[in-house]
């Protein structure tokens, strides 16, 4: 089978990256790892203007209607990625 065969029912953006990712769900990790990305970033959902920060460990369910828009950034203490101001 070939890659376009396969319907990626989710589309994310990642720092501007559009994703297709076919599972309900997916861990921090996963999706940082399919943007390619270190996984020592930190990433917030940003919904309606707001930084929602994503711990490391939390599950993402994706929307089949929605595109989700997801920003990173580094900070020096990858335990203070829950300290996002929104």
């Amino acid at each position: 089978m070939a890659i376009w065969d396969r319907e990626l029912r989710h589309i994310v953006d990642v720092d501007g990256q559009l994703l297709g990712i076919d599972q309900p769900e997916v861990d921090v990790a996963t999706l940082l790892a399919r943007a390619c990305l270190p996984p020592d970033r930190c990433i917030s959902l940003v919904l309606d203007g707001q930084r929602i920060p994503i711990g490391n460990g939390q599950r993402i369910r994706l929307s089949e209607r929605d595109v989700l828009v997801f920003e990173t950034s580094t900070v020096a203490r990858p335990s203070s990625c829950h300290r996002f101001a929104n």
